[in-house]
C-alpha cells in the first residue's frame, strides 16, 4: 500500500529564511449519480485510509435514525448538535451534556471519556477541577450511552469495540461509505471510543450520503443552527468548526484530531476534505481558509498570515503555497 504523497502547502517564514515547512494533502469532491467526483486535488493521498478521530462524530450520531432516538428522548435541536460536536466546553456546553444525561435518566458518572481541562480558557475557577462533561467529545458519548439506554445494551462498558452500541457504528460506517466491514482498519481514539479508518473517497461518499439523505436532515439541520455550539472558543478565539460556519452558513465543517478537516458545502453539493500530515491547528487552518478563498466558498480570508513573538512583535509570516 502507497503512503499518501504529502507535499509543502504551508511555510513559516522569519526573515528570507524557512523556520518551519508543514505537509498536506487536500481533495474537493463533486458527486455525480451519488459517487464522488475529484474536481481539485493537493498532494495525492494514494487511497490510503485514515482514522476519522472526530470527522467521526456525525455519522456516530446517525445511528440515532434508525431507532428515533432523538424522538424518543424529545433531544433538542442544540442537544443534538452538541452530540456532533468538538465543544471547548464552556458552560453552554456543558449543560447541554449535562441535559441529555437527564433526558436518559443517567447522570455524569455513567460518561467514560476522562475529566481534561475545557478547552476554552478560563472556564473554571481557581480552585475547580476539570469534569467529564469539558471533554470535548463528551456530547459524542451521551449520545452513545442515550442510544444503549433505548435499547437495552449495557451501559458499563459502551466504549469497547464489541459492545452493541459499538456494532452499530460500525455498520453505519460501512452503509454511508459503502465499504466492507474486514476493509476498514480500527483503533481507539483520544476519548477512549472505538475509531475506524477511511480512504479519502470513501469519507467523501459517507458524507455526501448522510448530508443528502432526507432520514438524516435533523443531524445536518441541529448542526447548521448551533455554529457555536458545535465549536466555541478556545486560546486562538473561535474553534475552527464555528468560525468557517460563521464565514459562511453553507459550509458544514468537522475538525478532527491528526490534521484532519471536512467541509461539506450543502450550496454546490461539494465537499472538501483536508490531511495535514503534522497535527498543528494553525498550519490546518491557515491552508484550509485559503482554499475556501480560492474556491470562492468564502467571500473574504480574515486570517491574519503574521507570526508574533511572546511581546507582539511581528516577527515572521506564514505563506500558503497552493495553487488552486
Amino acid at each position: 500500500m502507497l503512503l499518501p504523497e504529502y507535499i509543502p502547502v504551508v511555510d513559516l517564514k522569519r526573515g528570507n529564511f524557512v523556520d518551519q515547512r508543514f505537509f498536506g494533502i487536500a481533495t474537493l469532491y463533486g458527486f455525480s449519480d451519488g459517487f464522488p467526483v475529484e474536481i481539485l486535488k493537493i498532494g495525492n493521498e494514494n487511497n490510503y485510509p485514515f482514522f476519522l478521530r472526530s470527522l467521526l462524530k456525525p455519522i456516530q450520531a446517525s445511528i440515532m435514525a434508525d431507532y428515533n432516538t432523538a424522538g424518543h428522548y424529545g433531544f433538542s435541536d442544540a442537544e443534538i448538535a452538541v452530540m456532533q460536536a468538538s465543544h471547548a466546553g464552556e458552560k453552554i456546553h456543558t449543560d447541554l451534556v449535562l441535559s441529555i444525561l437527564k433526558w436518559t435518566g443517567l447522570s455524569e458518572d455513567f460518561l467514560k471519556c476522562p475529566a481534561i481541562s475545557p478547552l476554552c480558557p478560563n472556564v473554571l475557577k481557581t480552585d475547580e477541577l476539570p469534569r467529564k462533561v469539558h471533554n470535548n467529545c463528551s456530547g459524542k458519548h451521551a449520545m452513545l450511552l442515550a442510544v444503549s439506554k433505548q435499547l437495552g445494551f449495557s451501559l458499563e462498558n459502551y466504549t469497547d469495540v464489541n459492545h452493541s452500541v459499538q456494532k452499530l457504528v460500525l455498520d453505519k460506517i460501512c452503509e454511508l461509505a459503502e465499504i466492507e466491514h474486514s476493509k476498514v482498519p480500527q483503533t481507539y481514539d483520544g476519548c477512549t471510543l472505538p475509531v475506524w479508518a477511511l480512504p479519502f473517497k470513501n469519507i467523501a461518499k459517507a458524507f455526501f450520503k448522510l448530508y443528502t439523505n432526507k432520514r438524516y436532515s435533523f443531524l445536518k439541520e441541529a448542526y447548521k443552527k448551533n455554529p457555536y455550539i458545535i465549536g466555541g472558543k478556545d486560546l486562538s478565539g473561535y474553534r475552527q468548526d464555528t468560525h468557517i460556519m460563521m464565514l459562511n452558513p453553507s459550509l458544514i465543517s468537522k475538525t478532527g484530531a491528526g490534521g484532519f478537516l471536512s467541509i461539506y458545502n450543502d450550496e454546490k453539493n461539494e465537499f472538501l476534505l483536508v490531511k495535514m500530515a503534522q497535527d498543528n491547528n494553525t498550519a490546518r487552518f491557515l491552508f484550509t481558509l485559503k482554499i475556501l478563498e480560492k474556491l470562492n466558498w468564502i467571500k473574504e480570508n480574515p486570517l491574519d498570515y503574521s507570526f508574533y513573538d511572546e511581546v507582539g512583535r511581528v516577527v515572521g509570516e506564514y505563506f500558503c503555497n497552493i495553487s488552486v
